[in-house]
């Protein structure tokens, strides 16, 4: 997208437009006006319990591609950058293999709509070290600036000091698997499941239920968990890096991006996302131009201890080092029963 040189018609078009959508903020700061994030263009009903959602709904939603293939999901969080998981981003990947499909809705069909642009750089935090570590975030500049529309959008960064509380209901989207190794059909529709939060805690405990001595699941202080403790609707592969969207305030905050997990869909086993406000230090640092954005409040958060009764909590304690370190799974998205009998 060329630079704009002044304010011209199609300046003042798109000005225009985005008054009607009551989505143009209130005068012009120091840095020229803004759009405001989290807010969608045109606003449309959720579908809970697994389904599919419809055009224009999560319009911050993005496809990662490599090589031509979508292995990942990520958020827009301004008109040129892109927050995904670490792991997507193996170290003998090149970045120029990348790009980014933006305004998608089905994968498979044709949109005029959609726009796609090259990934100009990946900004791995540096604890990442592999699956299941701390550090599991991503920055992707994207080759140059895309324009805002009813089906590309940004989302609202949280501050650190933001607090989502347990039990909020909050959203994860995105083109994952449907089953364990069973790919979601064509035309691929974007999927939505809603998700309550679940305590570091409380989810600690139930990753100890019938745990795996060999294979340690530990929920780190930069990891937030959410989901259900019978199963049946979780993440799984296809969608790691995709966004946890949290609403308050009449806005949307990216909570959380889908990170890991312990199979797909399985009792006791909440996916993980990478707790995002985490890193709003780190993500300001290296794009001064990305300003996270205060929560407001939004409910007081429930205690769910009762969710794993019977096992006896266990604790957050300070992030294991490397030794420790294990190989978990990445999580994309099952949105939906995973399996008939694991509602019964």
């Amino acid at each position: 997208m060329a630079h704009r040189e002044g304010l011209g018609p199609r300046w003042l078009v798109a000005v225009a437009t985005l008054i009607s959508l009551g989505l143009f903020q209130n005068g012009m700061g120091a840095e020229g006006s803004t759009v405001s994030c989290g807010v969608v263009p045109q606003a449309q009903g959720r579908i809970t319990g697994g389904s599919s959602s419809v055009p224009g709904q999560w319009p911050w939603q993005v496809s990662i591609n490599h090589n031509g293939v979508h292995v990942c999901g990520g958020s827009l969080v301004s008109d040129q950058w892109v927050l995904s998981a670490a792991h997507c981003f193996p170290s003998d990947h090149h970045t120029g293999d990348y790009e980014v499909k933006l305004g998608a809705h089905q994968l498979d069909s044709y949109s005029p709509d959609v726009v796609v642009r090259k990934v100009a750089q990946v900004i791995s935090h540096p604890s990442y070290v592999q699956e299941g570590s701390q550090g599991d975030i991503a920055l992707l500049q994207l080759s140059s600036p895309v324009t805002f529309s009813r089906y590309i959008w940004p989302i609202c960064l949280p501050a650190a000091n933001a607090s989502f509380p347990n039990g909020l209901q909050c959203t994860v989207t995105g083109w994952g698997h449907v089953a364990p190794s069973v790919s979601l059909q064509s035309p691929k529709p974007l999927q939505q499941l809603e998700v309550p939060l679940i305590s570091r805690e409380t989810c600690n405990c139930l990753y100890n239920i019938n745990a795996d001595p060999n294979e340690p699941h530990f929920i780190q202080q930069d990891m937030l968990c959410a989901g259900y403790v019978k199963g049946g609707k979780d993440a799984c592969q296809g969608d790691s890096g995709g966004p946890l969207s949290c609403p308050a305030g009449g806005h949307w905050y990216l909570a959380g991006i889908v990170s890991w997990g312990d199979a797909c869909g399985a009792p006791n086993r909440p996916g993980v996302y990478t707790l995002t406000s985490t890193y709003a230090s780190w993500i300001q640092y290296k794009v001064a131009e990305l300003q996270p954005q205060v929560v407001p409040h939004i409910q007081e958060s429930e205690p769910d201890s009762d969710l794993c009764s019977g096992y006896g909590a266990f604790s957050s304690a300070p992030a294991r080092g490397l030794a420790e370190s294990v190989l978990l799974l990445p999580l994309g998205l099952t949105l939906g029963l995973l399996r008939p009998w694991l509602e019964h």
